[in-house]
C-alpha cells in the first residue's frame, strides 16, 4: 500500500504472485514507483498548463517536472523499508523512522516560498537558499548496510545508469549524416533534442489536459525520459533544490490562480496591511511618505515568477529559465547564464561576418543539444621546489598538486564554458574546493597549482620497509580501524619486508590485510582524491587520471554513491599501457598491478574482507562486480586454457564471492530474500557502552540493532530474543549482487574471445543446482522461502508475542528475476570445441543448452497452467511476474543453439529425428539441439492457443528471426538470401493480427529494426527489457551491455558489444544473414538486378504494399479477422513512426521491386500474373498521385518547421569545428601572439574536435581521444615530456 498516493489506491497483496511477494528491487520498487508517477503525471497534466506556443515547442517541460518531482520522492521513499504504510510488504519499523518528510535526503524541507525578510528586502538582496547539495561527503553508516541501500544510494546509482544511457544514444551517429546523432543507435529518426517536433494545443485550463506532443520516431519519447533525468540534475546543480521547486510551486499557484479567474497580482493581493493606529488623524506628509514606502518596495521573486506566469498562461522555454534566475539570485548568475536564442546557420556577426560560435550555454546547450560534456583532468603531485614556483628569490617548501584540463568535444558535440568546482580531499579530514574555469572554446586549461598542506599518507621508509627495500625477513603488519577522518591514514606499518604473499589461500584477509592498506603504500603524497564538478552542475562524463591510491581512497570513503561508482570504473581500467608506474612492485608479496582488482575484490565481497572500513551497498557493489569483470577482459589473457596463477585472478575473486555466500559443503544453496534483525533495550546499549569507555549517552541505529544470522551461539541467540523489544524481517539485498556476479563470471572472455570452460562449468551447475526454491509449484507460486530463522527461534519469538505467521512483511518471495538473469547471462557465453569435427554431444555448449531447455519447457508448462486457471476464474490477476524466465531461456537457448552451429562443422550438422522413449541419451540431446535450432519451434510458441504472453512471444519472434538470418549467414551454398524477408513478414503478419496487443506490436516493429541494423542477436531487446517495467536498469543494460559502462578508456565491456567471428560467432552470423538479406531487400528489381527471381521480386513488392499501408492506416492483408474497419496504425501514431522508419531504412528513395512488377503491366489479368502474387501490389492511379502531391502541399509548412529545426541541430553540431577554423586562420595571420603559449603545451589554445572512430562509439572516449591527438602531436608536446622526465628522474612523492 502506497500512502503517498493517498493510502490504498494497489494492494500488491493483490496482483500477481497472489499470496507472495516480490523481490523490492526486482519489481516491488517499479510497482511502488509506478503508482507514485501516475498521480504525479496527473498533477502536471491536469493542472499545469504550457504557455504561448511555437515552432520548436517545449513538452519537455512536463518531463522534467515529473522527474523532479518523483526525485524528491525516490529521496524519502526508494528503497527497501522506507516506502509503504504500516503492516505494508515494503515497509520497515527500522527504517520508516527515516523516511518521507523524515529522511535526512530531504532536509531542505520545508521550503519557504516568500520569507519574513525578502517583504522588507531592497532591490539586489539575495534570497536565503536552504538547501543540501553537498549530500554526504563522507561515508558513513547513513549511506546504508552491507544488504540494504539507501535511498539516497539508490539515487546517485541510478543517475549515473541514466547517464550511461543517455551517452549510449548520443555518441552514435546516423547513416546518412555523420554530424549529428540519431536516437536508437543510428536508426533513422528525430534528431536528438528534448525540444524537438513537440508542440502543445493550449492551455488545460480551457480543454482540460495537457499538452498535445507529437510523436517522435523511434526512440524519440524514451530519449527523452532519459536525457530528462540528466537534465533535472543539473538544474538542480545550478539553481538548486529549493529554487526549483519554488518555481514549480509557482506554476501550480498560477494555474489555480487562472482558473480563479485571476489574470495577475495586484499589490494588495500580496502586500502585508498596515496596522491601525489608535489615533486616525493622520497629516498630508505623513500619507505622501507611506505611499512613497510603498512604491519602493519590492515584490519578492516568488510572487513576481507566479504574476510572469499568469501574464503567459503557462510556462515556457523562456519563462522557465527567466524564472530559475529571478529566484536562485545573483549568487547563482554564472551558472544560470546563456541565451535562449536559437543560433541559426544563417546569423552572422556584424563586425567581420563571421558565424556566432560561442556555445549557447544553459539551457539551450543541456535542451536542445544532443551531446554531453567530456572532459579529462590529469592529476600530479610534485615537491614545489621541482615545480617552477618561486617566493622571494627562494625555493618554497612543501608539496603542490598539478591539475591540467582538457576538453574532449566529438564530432557534433557542444563546446561547454564556465565555472567548475574542485574539490581536493587531502590526508587527516582536510577538505577543500576551488572554483577554477573551463574555457568555452574547447582549449586545455592549467588549473594548478594547490599547495598541499597535510602529513603525507605513508612515508618512504614505510613504503621501502613493505616493499622489502631497507630491510629482509618476515614482514609484520598492524592494522587500526579508521573512520571517515582518518581515511587517508596509513593502517599497515611493518619493520620487515613481507616475503610471502599476503593473498595466498591461508592468510586472504584473515588477519586483517585490506587492498586498500596495501595500495595506501604507493602513495607518498599528502592528497586522498580529487573530484571535479562534484554537484554534477554540467552533467557529462569527467574522468580525472589520478593513481590508484586515490581512487581507492575515494571508492571506500567518499559519499557519494556516483562518486563510488566513478572509483569503480576507475579501477577496473587499471593498470595504464603507458604510465608512470610506483617504484615499487611489491607491497608485502602483492604485485601492486593487481592491487586495483584487489580493492574491487574487497569492495565487492564485504564484510568477509573488511575489518577496517564500512562495507559498500549493494547498490554500489553490482557495479564492483561488473568492473572486476571488465578488469579481467581487459588483462587479455592469451587463451581460455591459460592455466597461471595471475592470470584469473578477476575469475577467482567473483568465484570466491559466489563461495562464501551461496556455497554450503559444496552444493549451492538457495537465494535467502530475508534477515531477522532483533532491537536491543536503548537503555541496556547506552549502559553497556558508558561502562566499556566507547561510546556515550546517545547510540546510533547499528548500536540498537543486530541481524541474527550473525549470532553463531545458540545461547547466545537465545538470549539476544530474550531481551529484544523487537523483532523484524528484513528484505536481503544480496540476491541483486548474486545476479550480477553470475553475470560477470558469464562475461569473462580470453584475449581469443573464448569463453574458459571453468565458466561454463560454474554456469552449469547454477542452473542445475541450488534452485529447488525456485522453481515452485504449477501454477507458480513459490515454495517456502528458507529465511535465516531457526525452529527453536522461531518458537522463542511467538511466545514473546514478537512473531506472527500472518504477517506480511513474511510472504514468499518469487524468485523469477533471478533465474532469469542466470538464463540471459549465457548470452555472453562463446564456448567453442577443441575441433570443429567432434560430435555435437561433445560441444561445451550442450550441457547449457540442455539447462535452458529444461527451464523453458518448465515455464511454459507452467504458464499454460496459469493461463488456464485464468480462463476459468476470470480473476483479472495475470501471471505477469513469471514471463520473464521463459523470455530469457527463449534468448539463451537460441543463441546457444546458432553459436553451436557456427563453431563446428557445417557438414556434421545432423537432421532432426523423431526420437522415441527407448532411444539412448546421445540421441535425445541431439534431438533437443536440433529441435531449439529451429525456427518451427519458436512459431509454434508464438502461435500456440491458448496465447502465451506478450513477453514470451516476443522473444520467440526475436529468436525466430535470428535463426533464418542465421541460416543464411551460414549456409554460403544458397542462392537467394530470404531468411531476413522471411522474418520481416511473419513479424508483419502478427502486427496486423487483431489478437496482438499495441505493446506487441510496438515491440515487433522495433525487432523489425533490430534485425535490419544488425542489433537483434548482440543485443538481446526482450530479454534485457521484457517483463522488466524498470527503464534505468534496462536502459542501460540493453544499450551499454552486460558488464556496464564504462570509464572511459579501455572498455572490457566493449568485447560483448563487439560482434565479429572470434569473439559473438552467434550475432556474427545473424548479421552476415541480415546483411544479405537487406542488400536483396533493397536491390531485387534495380536496373542492374538480373540474378533475382520474379517470385522473389514479387514476394517483396507484396511485403513492401502490406507495410505501406499498414503504415498508413489501411487495412492490409492478411488480416485475421474482417471485423476491424481500421487498420493496425489508424490510432497509433508510435507503430506508425516505428514503422515509418522502417520503411525508410530499407527505401530511403524506393523500393525498386515495387517498380519492377508495376512494369509487368501487359500481365495483369494473366494466370502468370496471379501466381507470381502480383495482383496483391499496390500500383499507383493518377487520382492518388494527384491526392498525394496535395497532401504534400497541404503539409509544407510542417515540412519547413522540420528542416529548419533539423538544420539547426546540424549547426549546433558544427559550431565547434566551425570556432577551430577561425582560430586556426587567426593564428596563421598573426603567429608571433601565440608563441609563448604554444611552446608552454597548448595551454590555452584551442583543440580540433574527435572524430567518432571504432573506440568512441563504444564508449572508449578517452583512448579515442589519446590516440586521435597522440597522432597530431596535440597530446602534450615538450610540457608533457618534461613532467615525464621528472617523473623518471626525480624522487616524485606519488612515486
Amino acid at each position: 500500500v502506497n500512502p503517498f498516493v493517498g493510502g490504498s489506491i494497489m494492494d500488491s497483496r493483490l496482483l500477481s504472485p497472489v499470496g507472495s511477494r516480490l523481490p523490492f528491487y526486482n519489481g516491488g520498487r517499479v510497482l511502488q514507483m509506478i503508482q507514485a508517477r501516475c498521480i504525479i503525471r496527473g498533477w502536471i497534466t491536469a493542472a499545469l498548463p504550457l504557455g504561448e506556443s511555437d515552432d520548436v515547442g517545449f513538452g519537455y517541460i512536463y518531463t522534467l517536472i515529473e522527474s523532479f518531482l518523483m526525485s524528491l520522492y525516490e529521496r524519502g521513499h526508494g528503497a527497501f523499508g522506507e516506502g509503504g504504510a504500516k503492516d505494508g510488504v515494503f515497509h520497515s519499523r527500522r527504517y520508516a523512522a527515516f523516511n518521507g518528510l523524515n529522511s535526512t535526503s530531504l532536509d531542505f524541507l520545508p521550503v519557504v516560498n516568500v520569507e519574513e525578510a525578502e517583504l522588507d528586502a531592497v532591490v539586489g538582496s539575495l534570497v536565503p537558499i536552504e538547501d543540501r547539495n553537498n549530500d554526504q561527503l563522507w561515508r558513513t553508516a547513513s549511506n546504508g548496510t552491507e544488504s540494504h541501500t539507501s535511498a539516497l544510494d539508490e539515487l546517485s546509482t541510478r543517475q549515473v545508469l541514466y547517464k550511461d544511457s543517455v551517452e549510449a544514444l548520443e555518441r552514435v551517429t546516423g547513416r546518412n549524416n555523420d554530424s549529428v546523432p540519431l536516437p536508437s543507435l543510428g536508426y533513422l529518426g528525430s534528431h536528438l533534442s528534448l525540444s524537438f517536433l513537440s508542440t502543445n494545443s493550449t492551455s488545460s485550463s480551457e480543454v482540460g489536459c495537457g499538452a498535445i506532443e507529437l510523436v517522435h520516431p523511434v526512440g524519440g519519447s524514451t530519449y527523452r525520459a532519459l536525457k530528462c533525468e540528466l537534465l533535472r540534475r543539473v538544474v538542480e546543480g545550478r539553481a538548486g533544490v529549493a529554487n526549483f521547486l519554488r518555481l514549480v510551486r509557482a506554476a501550480f499557484i498560477a494555474s489555480h490562480l487562472e482558473d480563479c479567474g485571476k489574470k495577475e497580482l495586484k499589490d494588495e493581493d500580496w502586500q502585508k496591511k498596515p496596522k491601525q493606529k489608535k489615533s486616525m488623524e493622520k497629516s498630508k506628509s505623513e500619507e505622501k511618505d507611506s505611499a512613497s514606502d510603498q512604491g519602493q518596495r519590492m515584490r519578492p521573486p516568488f510572487l513576481l515568477c507566479v504574476d510572469e506566469l499568469l501574464k503567459k498562461h503557462g510556462l515556457t522555454h523562456a519563462l522557465f529559465t527567466r524564472a530559475l534566475r529571478i529566484l536562485s539570485g545573483p549568487m547563482r548568475e554564472p551558472h544560470l547564464r546563456g541565451t535562449l536564442v536559437d543560433v541559426e546557420r544563417e546569423t552572422r556577426m556584424p563586425g567581420n561576418g563571421r558565424h556566432y560560435v560561442e556555445p549557447e550555454s544553459f539551457p539551450n546547450s543541456y535542451v536542445r543539444g544532443a551531446s554531453e560534456m567530456y572532459l579529462r583532468v590529469g592529476v600530479h603531485v610534485e615537491p614545489a621546489d621541482a615545480s617552477g614556483l618561486a617566493v622571494s628569490g627562494s625555493a618554497p617548501k612543501g608539496t603542490v598538486l598539478q591539475l591540467l584540463s582538457e576538453p574532449v568535444i566529438p564530432e557534433g558535440g557542444i563546446a561547454f564554458g564556465g565555472p567548475i568546482t574542485v574539490r581536493v580531499i587531502e590526508n587527516e579530514g582536510q577538505l577543500r574546493e576551488f572554483v577554477r574555469s573551463m574555457s568555452a572554446d574547447g582549449s586545455r586549461c592549467d588549473w594548478g597549482p594547490i599547495f598541499l598542506h597535510a602529513k603525507p599518507v605513508t612515508t618512504t621508509r614505510q613504503q621501502n620497509s613493505a616493499s622489502g627495500g631497507l630491510e629482509g625477513g618476515r614482514g609484520n603488519k598492524s592494522s587500526k580501524s579508521g573512520d571517515g577522518n582518518e581515511a587517508g591514514s596509513s593502517t599497515v606499518t611493518s619493520s620487515n619486508a613481507a616475503v610471502d604473499a599476503v593473498f595466498s589461500e591461508s592468510l586472504l584477509h584473515n588477519g586483517g590485510y585490506q587492498a586498500i592498506e596495501l595500495v595506501r603504500l604507493t602513495n607518498r603524497s599528502p592528497l586522498l582524491w580529487v573530484r571535479v564538478d562534484p554537484m554534477s552542475i554540467y552533467g557529462g562524463r569527467v574522468a580525472v587520471i589520478q593513481p590508484d591510491a586515490c581512487i581507492a581512497e575515494q571508492l571506500f570513503h567518499d559519499g557519494d554513491a556516483g562518486a563510488q561508482v566513478d572509483a569503480i570504473r576507475a579501477l577496473a581500467e587499471r593498470p595504464f599501457r603507458i604510465q608512470g608506474s610506483v617504484k615499487i612492485s611489491t607491497v608485502y608479496g602483492a604485485d601492486v598491478s593487481e592491487l586495483p582488482v584487489r580493492v574491487l575484490g574487497d569492495c565487492l565481497r564485504g564484510t568477509p574482507a573488511l575489518h577496517s572500513s564500512l562495507p559498500h551497498t549493494p547498490a554500489v557493489r553490482v557495479q564492483a562486480a561488473y568492473a572486476i569483470a571488465q578488469w579481467q577482459n581487459n588483462k587479455e589473457i592469451s587463451s581460455k586454457n591459460t592455466l597461471k596463477a595471475d592470470s584469473w585472478i578477476g575469475l577467482k575473486l567473483l568465484k570466491q564471492y559466489f563461495a562464501e555466500r551461496f556455497v554450503d559443503d559444496g552444493a549451492i544453496v538457495p537465494v535467502g530474500f530475508t534477515r531477522v534483525v532483533v532491537k536491543k533495550d536503548e537503555d541496556q546499549v547506552v549502559q553497556s557502552s558508558n561502562d566499556t569507555g566507547t561510546g556515550n549517552a546517545k547510540t546510533n541505529d547499528d548500536a540498537l540493532y543486530q541481524y541474527l544470522d550473525m549470532i553463531e551461539s545458540s545461547e547466545e541467540r537465545h538470549l539476544a530474543i530474550k531481551e529484544a523489544v523487537d523483532i523484524e524481517v528484513e528484505e536481503d539485498e544480496e540476491y541483486r549482487v548474486r545476479s550480477a556476479v553470475v553475470q560477470s563470471i558469464a562475461a569473462i572472455r580470453a584475449d581469443d574471445g573464448t569463453t574458459p570452460l571453468s565458466v561454463v562449468h560454474f554456469l552449469e551447475e547454477v542452473l542445475v543446482s541450488g534452485h529447488e526454491s525456485m522453481i515452485g509449484s504449477i501454477a507458480g507460486e513459490p515454495n517456502i522461502d528458507h529465511h535465516k530463522l531457526r525452529t527453536k527461534d522461531e518458537k522463542d519469538l511467538k511466545k514473546r508475542g514478537l512473531w506472527k505467521d500472518g504477517n506480511s512483511a513474511v510472504l514468499e518471495y518469487v524468485p523469477s528475476t533471478i533465474v532469469a538473469d542466470a538464463l540471459l547471462s549465457l548470452c555472453s557465453v562463446n564456448a567453442i570445441p577443441v575441433s570443429t569435427t567432434d560430435s555435437r554431444t561433445n560441444h561445451p555448449s550442450v550441457s547449457l543448452i540442455l539447462a535452458s531447455h529444461r527451464w523453458l519447457e518448465w515455464e511454459l508448462y507452467r504458464e499454460q497452467i496459469r493461463s488456464e486457471s485464468e480462463s476459468s476464474s476470470l480473476t483479472g490477476v495475470g501471471g505477469g511476474t513469471h514471463s520473464t524466465i521463459a523470455a530469457c531461456a527463449i534468448t539463451a537457448l537460441s543463441s546457444l543453439c546458432i553459436q553451436m552451429q557456427c563453431t563446428r562443422d557445417p557438414s556434421q550438422a545432423l537432421e532432426s529425428d523423431v526420437v522415441s522413449d527407448g532411444t539412448s541419451k546421445l540421441h535425445k540431446e541431439e534431438s533437443v539441439c536440433d529441435s531449439a535450432s529451429s525456427a518451427q519451434y519458436y512459431q509454434s510458441i508464438f502461435d500456440g492457443v491458448p496465447l502465451r504472453n506478450d513477453v514470451t512471444r516476443a522473444a520467440s519472434a526475436q529468436a525466430l528471426t535470428c535463426i533464418y538470418c542465421a541460416a543464411d549467414g551460414v549456409m554460403v551454398e544458397s542462392k537467394e538470401s530470404l531468411g531476413l524477408l522471411t522474418s520481416l513478414e511473419f513479424m508483419l503478419s502478427r502486427i496486423l493480427d487483431s489478437r496482438t496487443s499495441p505493446g506487441l506490436r510496438q515491440t515487433l516493429a522495433l525487432l523489425m529494426m533490430d534485425a535490419c541494423t544488425g542489433k537483434i542477436c548482440s543485443m538481446q531487446r526482450v530479454g534485457a527489457v521484457g517483463g522488466r517495467g524498470e527503464l534505468c536498469t534496462s536502459a542501460a543494460r540493453f544499450l551499454t551491455g552486460p558488464l556496464g559502462a564504462s570509464y572511459g578508456g579501455d572498455n572490457g565491456s566493449a568485447l560483448l558489444m563487439s560482434v565479429n567471428a572470434i569473439s559473438y560467432p552467434a550475432a556474427n552470423a545473424v548479421n552476415d544473414g541480415a546483411r544479405l538479406g537487406l542488400s536483396l531487400l533493397k536491390s531485387a528489381g534495380g536496373m542492374r538486378d538480373d540474378k533475382t527471381s520474379n517470385q522473389t521480386i514479387a514476394r517483396i513488392a507484396r511485403f513492401a504494399t502490406s507495410l505501406w499501408r499498414t503504415i498508413n492506416g489501411d487495412r492490409a492483408p492478411p488480416v485475421s479477422s474482417p471485423k476491424d474497419p481500421e487498420g493496425a496504425c489508424a490510432f497509433d501514431g508510435q507503430l506508425r513512426c516505428s514503422l515509418l522508419s522502417l520503411w525508410q531504412w530499407l527505401w530511403p528513395s524506393r523500393c525498386s521491386a515495387v517498380v519492377r512488377v508495376q512494369t509487368w503491366e501487359k500481365l495483369m489479368g494473366k494466370e502468370q500474373y496471379k501466381q507470381l502474387g502480383a495482383d496483391g501490389v499496390m500500383r499507383s492511379t493518377e487520382i492518388e498521385m494527384k491526392a498525394a502531391n496535395e497532401e504534400e502541399k497541404s503539409l509544407g509548412a510542417l515540412n519547413q518547421i522540420v528542416e529548419k529545426e533539423i538544420d539547426r541541430q546540424k549547426w549546433r553540431g558544427e559550431m565547434a569545428s566551425k570556432a577551430y577554423e577561425y582560430h586556426q586562420f587567426d593564428k596563421s595571420k598573426k603567429p608571433s601572439a601565440n608563441i609563448a603559449v604554444a611552446v608552454d603545451q597548448g595551454i590555452g589554445q584551442p583543440l580540433p574536435v574527435v572524430k567518432r572512430d571504432v573506440a568512441f562509439r563504444q564508449g572508449g572516449w578517452i583512448a579515442s581521444a589519446a590516440q586521435q591527438r597522440r597522432a597530431d602531436k596535440l597530446d602534450g608536446g615538450c610540457k608533457v615530456t618534461t613532467v615525464r622526465l621528472k617523473m623518471k628522474s626525480s624522487s616524485s612523492i606519488l612515486e
